[in-house]
């Protein structure tokens, strides 16, 4: 049996940074519009900053995990960019394993059971806008499978992500051909 870690334990926690946008930057600043339906970064819209000297901890690592805690909708995105090219704006929180046994994939799916954003959701503060506080996120406790078993249960989850898509794919195109039948019907 595994023991239980704290998620502040086995890897760096921050708040991205927030800045203002500027077509003329250089810099590509994630924010909580640019992740699409399927939790997937959309970089075809992604707004640009301007480079004042931004600290090295805010620049995104591939790898990175950037967790969208403020607002009604919470999940866990894996950064899989370029560094030095991209920062994360303060909607989110970035989490950069800093152990080697544990791949941020797997992590990312953890992140985004049911049990532990129904959890997280309950932590939250704010009267308007609900945030979930770091230091809640950080005292989060997971076992550490063999790396085998992280690699099978990121592959389960991609294989449900796929699976939903098809069905939804097969569910539209049902809708298509009732809508036809229906119209062929009434010609």
């Amino acid at each position: 049996m595994n023991k239980k870690v704290a998620l502040k334990d086995i890897a760096i926690m921050q708040s991205g940074i927030y800045m203002k946008t500027d077509s003329q930057g250089e810099v590509r600043y994630l924010q909580v519009k640019d992740v699409n339906s399927e939790n997937k970064l959309d970089y075809t819209q992604i707004a640009m900053v301007i480079n004042t000297g931004i600290n090295d901890k805010h620049w995104l690592k591939n790898g990175d995990l950037l967790f969208a805690a403020k607002g009604g909708s919470n999940y866990c995105i894996q950064y899989e960019g370029t560094e030095r090219s991209t920062i994360a704006s303060s909607s989110f929180i970035i989490i950069r394993p800093v152990i080697s046994n544990i791949l941020p994939e797997f992590l990312c799916c953890f992140l985004n059971t049911s049990s532990i954003l129904g959890m997280l959701k309950n932590a939250a503060v704010g009267t308007g806008i609900q945030v979930i506080p770091q230091s809640v996120m950080g005292e989060i406790q997971l076992d550490i499978p063999s790396i085998e078993v992280q690699k099978l249960v990121v592959e389960m989850d991609r294989l449900r992500k796929e699976g939903e898509c098809i069905r939804s794919e097969i569910d539209i195109l049902k809708q298509s051909l009732q809508d036809q039948l229906l119209m062929d019907s009434l010609k």
